[in-house]
């Protein structure tokens, strides 16, 4: 047999921004090519694929732990999506909490995910709370671990963190869905990455202070290596992986676990349109979030879930049409005197309510009109907005002078050059158009909405009326107030009339995803499970290619990175068989 090569650091560094990323997928689960099944180009105990928070945190927590590691990533530069983020996660009871004297009950906290991931199953008083133990297991293993995986970062300095005060506003962060009973720790749950210095150091800090904890651990990370195959012995043991690297074919050895931490499927075009009832126009995850492991792990016999599902975001149509992988997203529609309405032009929703659940709406089917009312938003406002609205937000701008900004001296106008643009870009949507009502209905509903920022009460959707809308109302707009256009003096400061004159404006909204988060389902100890929800030995899943545990619950910022941390943590703790693990 062949001996496993050793890699130094420079060669696992150095293809790290050189080249593209092999997008292929292989087509068969087992070994397949013309060498001996038992030779290897390398081997370690922990193979992590990906180089996001899922696999990073694997990796780093195997390497302090002293297990060989390798990383493999297909793209050629590493982070995955959690690079283009802002390095926020939500974890339940942490460290910053209890030192300020705040419970996060287990009880609580389970019961409270349970009753966002499950809104038709939860009952509360039933056991596991209405849900099967499986899916309870997998929620509970997050609340269990999480603190503790914070815990391990801070001891091991695999990155600095703090609590996050939500930028520019120095307040604990309200969760996505703070009102409903069941959450007793409505604010403070999360933290974010920052660097030597205790300064927020968004997704690519995060990522770098990883790699280097890992690097100074002589840990190999091959970027470039695309797994296009998984190798499993008689036994059913995923005892391997094959990947495309640019010398060619090459074989890795996993002693102990193969861990998955990839991308979903956000760019993978065919399979959005298999999986998604609406499609998805544009992403902010990385191009290689292609969905690579779905196949492998249908081959290795693998139980799938929520293959429907993803982190929902808004995105800007013609930014999107000309690009999929979008810089960013119109996570919060911002200001006060801004709408959203659909091809009726009606609202339809809280435009400031969290942008997983609000951009949801864009699948809301109508059964009567067979169709998508709201798969197309149009974000209505006027020149107060479009003059106070902060350059920084983090979103795509609002300003007059961008393409996609469509404008008009009065709203009748406004409605005209909407259809005129909509009928432009018909053929790249689908043959979508307004309905013919759409400006009549455009006026009625302005008046309506101006009537209820007057008296401060949304009759039709309640804005303003909770926490989170106000919280995040001010960070998404970092609101520049002028003496022309003073801060809002009406009794709801998410709500202000439209102006009676123009100029307005609208942008249209397309469905998009920060990530899928549907695939193969794990267990709660990470392991990838069978169609009978027996673990696959020896394969391992953490991060939006597996199953989310919390199903399409988004339960504060960082609801994402939160768990792809903590299963990460858990994932490799458990295939080491470390006491503590789920």
């Amino acid at each position: 047999m062949n001996q496993p090569k050793k890699i130094s650091r420079r060669q696992a560094l150095g293809g790290a921004l050189a080249g593209s990323a092999a997008l292929s997928l292989g087509t068969t689960a087992r070994a397949s090519n013309d060498r001996e099944r038992d030779e290897w180009d390398y081997e370690a105990d922990i193979v992590c694929i990906g180089s996001g928070a899922a696999a990073m945190s694997a990796a780093t927590t195997a390497a302090v732990e002293n297990a060989s590691v390798i990383v493999l990533e297909k793209a050629p530069v590493l982070g995955g999506t959690t690079a283009k983020s802002g390095a926020v996660f939500w974890i339940p009871n942490h460290y910053g909490l209890k030192a300020r004297g705040v419970t996060d009950e287990r009880d609580d906290c389970i019961r409270f995910l349970c009753r966002y991931a499950f809104p038709t199953l939860y009952a509360p008083d039933a056991e596991h709370f209405g849900l099967s133990a499986f899916d309870y297991s997998r929620i509970a293993a997050f609340y269990d671990n999480g603190a503790e995986a914070v815990d391990f970062i801070r001891e091991h300095q695999i990155f600095g963190l703090k609590e996050w005060r939500m930028w520019g506003l120095d307040e604990p962060a309200v969760d996505y869905l703070e009102h409903i009973p069941e959450n007793r720790t409505p604010t403070g749950r999360p933290l974010a990455a920052v660097d030597a210095d205790g300064v927020f150091c968004w997704g690519w800090g995060m990522i770098e202070q990883m790699a280097a904890s890992l690097t100074a651990r002589n840990v190999p990370i091959l970027t470039e290596h695309a797994v296009n195959d998984l190798v499993i012995d008689e036994a059913g043991r995923v005892v391997g992986v094959v990947a495309a690297a640019p010398q060619g074919s090459v074989r890795v050895r996993a002693k102990k676990a193969v861990i998955f931490g990839t991308g979903g499927y956000a760019h993978n075009t065919d399979m959005l349109q298999r999986y998604q009832e609406v499609f998805a126009y544009g992403s902010c995850a990385q191009l290689s979030a292609q969905g690579d492991f779905i196949p492998l792990a249908q081959k290795a016999g693998a139980q799938f879930g929520n293959l429907h599902g993803a982190w929902r975001c808004a995105v800007v149509l013609e930014q999107a049409l000309e690009n999929r992988s979008v810089g960013t997203g119109m996570f919060v529609p911002p200001g006060d005197a801004m709408i959203l309405v659909n091809r009726y032009g009606r609202r339809f929703v809280n435009e400031h309510r969290n942008y997983n659940d609000r951009s949801r709406s864009h699948n809301t089917f109508d059964p009567t009109r067979g169709d998508f009312p709201n798969e197309f938003q149009f974000m209505i406002y006027d020149h107060r907005t479009a003059t106070i609205v902060g350059d920084d937000t983090g979103q795509p701008p609002i300003t007059p002078n961008e393409p996609y900004v469509i404008s008009a001296d009065s709203l009748a106008a406004l409605a005209d050059k909407i259809r005129e643009r909509v009928e432009q870009l018909s053929d790249s949507i689908g043959g979508y158009a307004l309905d013919p009502g759409f400006s009549e209905r455009l006026g009625k509903t302005v008046a309506e909405f101006n009537q209820f920022a007057v008296q401060g009460k949304d009759e039709d959707f309640s804005r303003g009326d909770q926490p989170y809308d106000v919280a995040w109302h001010r960070l998404w707009g970092l609101f520049k107030h002028t003496e022309e256009y003073p801060d809002n003096p009406f009794p709801n400061p998410t709500l202000h009339p439209l102006s009676d004159e123009g100029p307005y404006y609208a942008i249209i909204l397309a469905p998009g995803v920060l990530d899928t988060n549907g695939g193969p389902m794990t267990d709660a100890s990470a392991r990838i499970v069978d169609e009978q929800l027996q673990p696959i030995p020896g394969l391992y899943g953490a991060g939006n290619c597996i199953c989310a545990p919390t199903r399409n619950a988004y339960a504060g910022a960082g609801g994402t990175i939160g768990p792809a941390l903590t299963y990460g943590y858990i994932a490799a703790r458990h295939a080491l068989g470390l006491s503590g693990a789920a």
